[in-house]
């Protein structure tokens, strides 16, 4: 099959959208779905290259294998090694988790990694530098297994015509089955990154793009049409393609229900109008052309996919935070390319190996390029803490209220001995202690010592656990239900536990807008609508994050609770944003004073939505 031009032009496109949404996922919140334009153009390549050899006389398994590798693996150790490089010049607390990840990402085991941790697509507060390297785990995990079902079909099959043809319907059974899986993981059962994440879910895209190279291949000239038709049937797949770009969410039901299944169908489309405006599409050699600019950015999009993630995390802490992000965004972009650029012509095996035979200075050359490399991403690795600073600081806070509870404890022991020796020996302190009231309340809390006796549940992530003594010092009867990192999207189904064991006080405070970037009135709904009737909400807003991501999310809140009579704001934001005395040096997690205020903010809301 000869190279199809436009091919790379579509690359392009997709990594554009995917470029958008990682930078500004407020204004393109659905941009993620271009990953399965991905997906279908590598169906179609890759099956219509082993078809091609299966002709010729036996696909070669390991040669196949090989040769993805060498494609892939050289800029993906790069992106690595250069990630792990720039570490050096950011704050550790960026690099918790590192080394697993990095890990995953050398091992194309990204996907299911991230399953096996709990790991969040989209978390915002503490994202993965290497997360992206999930969808090159599951095209290598694909990889992996398309040749060896082809084969297994061919062994089975005496023609080998036949044989691609089946192997065809296959893919096709394949795709139904996974997008099947797709709408139930992601759509029923409410779990997209099991969706996501998972091959079982997610090969959809891949194997209609497989099922397509084969109809291609038995009917390789479509009927004549006027070419008026495939190129309306082009533009309009594209636009409806970025339209679901501005429209899905990643948490949205309808993205799995409709969003990428219908996606993965209009790639195919795309495909048919490309074949299909061959002949009118040719590049000829000119000194400008579009269509040429689009084609090489697009033969770029790898390498421009693999280092824009890390540079999105790491160029705010290099770079001066007082740019524009639009600024950001366009030096990631330069940037990108440029190391796209150098990946493609230097790290291009097929192409350097026979010149580093015959050139001793280039491989001095690649040699020291290496070895600049590795020694501080080596260095980096080490450097990576074990836990964040806030983590640390939580674990020291713990074990402070620990040793300070074990103390009072020895102190109310002691006091408790003190007591006994003298009512052995004077009548009068015996009648005085045998009456509860008598003795003094050596161990002080006002807040609920379960969630049996409370009156005011709270739930919330890290910001909410470093201020739980400050909480139960302050408001009476509160049970605080904290944990690091933890997302509203959690918020029904533990409120659903405490209301099934009958302990879900009246009052539920929730402080979870920070770890989540897509708050809707309908997920409000669900969490309002699971405590029953009867329950007054406090919602708190969110104070971290991206600006854009960050108001969107206090709006939401703030017009939920105006809706609705038993919902309250307690606005950490207008308290917190021109405060950062009341912080650690993450802008984020409380000091002692941020506690305190933290505390009697929602104090004070609580008390308000009770008058």
């Amino acid at each position: 099959m000869q190279w199809l031009t436009g091919i790379n032009s579509i690359r392009f496109y997709a990594i554009f959208l995917i470029f958008i949404y990682h930078l500004f996922r407020s204004f393109l919140p659905g941009g993620f779905i271009a990953v399965d334009i991905f997906f279908v153009i590598s169906g179609f390549l890759i099956t219509s290259k082993l078809i091609r050899e299966s002709e010729k006389g036996k696909i070669n398994y390991g040669r196949f294998l090989v040769n993805r590798f060498l494609r892939i693996y050289p800029p993906l150790l790069a992106c690595v090694l250069l990630t792990l490089a720039l570490t050096l010049f950011v704050h550790p607390d960026v690099l918790v988790g590192l080394r697993q990840n990095a890990i995953a990402a050398l091992t194309f085991s990204t996907n299911y990694v991230q399953l096996l941790t709990g790991g969040s697509y989209e978390n915002i507060i503490a994202p993965n530098l290497f997360q992206h390297t999930w969808f090159l785990a599951l095209e290598m995990q694909l990889y992996i297994f398309a040749p060896l079902l082809m084969m297994a079909i061919i062994s089975v099959t005496r023609e080998r015509r036949k044989a691609i043809g089946v192997a065809g319907l296959v893919f096709l059974v394949l795709a139904i089955i996974s997008d099947v899986l797709l709408i139930i993981y992601g759509g029923v059962l409410g779990q997209p990154d099991r969706a996501y994440f998972a091959i079982d879910s997610h090969m959809g895209a891949f194997c209609l793009g497989a099922a397509y190279a084969v109809f291609n291949y038995f009917v390789p000239r479509t009927p004549r049409t006027p070419k008026i038709i495939p190129a309306i049937g082009l533009g309009l797949s594209l636009i409806t393609i970025t339209i679901l770009s501005f429209k899905l969410e990643y948490i949205g039901s309808m993205t799995y229900y409709f969003g990428l299944p219908f996606v993965g169908f209009l790639t195919v489309v795309v495909l048919a109008c490309i074949v299909k405006l061959q002949p009118n599409v040719r590049v000829r050699h000119k000194p400008v052309n579009i269509v040429r600019m689009f084609e090489y950015l697009g033969s770029l999009a790898f390498g421009i996919y693999l280092f824009h993630w890390p540079l999105s995390i790491l160029l705010p802490n290099l770079l001066p935070p007082s740019l524009p992000i639009w600024l950001y965004a366009v030096i990631n972009f330069i940037v990108s390319v440029l190391l796209a650029f150098a990946c493609s012509h230097f790290l291009h095996v097929e192409r350097r190996l026979k010149m580093l035979r015959f050139y001793k200075k280039r491989r001095i050359a690649y040699a020291m390029a290496a070895f600049a490399l590795f020694v501080p991403a080596i260095y980096g690795l080490i450097r990576v803490p074990e836990k964040s600073g806030i983590a640390e600081q939580l674990d020291e806070m713990s074990a402070l209220e620990i040793d300070e509870k074990n103390t009072e404890q020895e102190r109310y022991l002691d006091a408790t001995s003190l007591v006994e020796k003298i009512e052995e020996t004077l009548s009068v302190q015996l009648k005085l202690a045998s009456d509860p009231s008598s003795r003094p309340n050596i161990i002080a809390n006002s807040g609920a010592k379960s969630a049996n006796s409370a009156n005011v549940l709270v739930l919330g992530d890290s910001v909410t656990l470093g201020a739980k003594q400050a909480l139960e010092s302050t408001i009476p009867g509160v049970y605080v239900d904290a944990k690091e990192s933890r997302s509203i999207i959690t918020a029904a189904s533990i409120i659903a536990g405490y209301s099934a064991k009958g302990r879900l006080p009246d009052t539920i405070v929730i402080s979870l807008a920070t770890n989540e970037y897509n708050i809707t009135e309908s997920l409000l709904g669900s969490i309002v609508s699971t405590a029953g009737k009867g329950k007054t909400f406090i919602l708190v807003t969110a104070y971290a994050g991206p600006q854009q991501i960050r108001d969107r999310q206090n709006a939401t809140l703030k017009r939920y609770a105006e809706k609705n009579d038993n919902i309250y704001i307690a606005d950490w934001w207008e308290v917190a944003h021109n405060n950062w005395s009341l912080m650690y040096a993450d802008h984020i997690h409380l000091n002692p004073e941020g506690r305190i205020t933290y505390a009697n903010l929602i104090y004070n809301a609580v008390r308000s939505s009770r008058r």
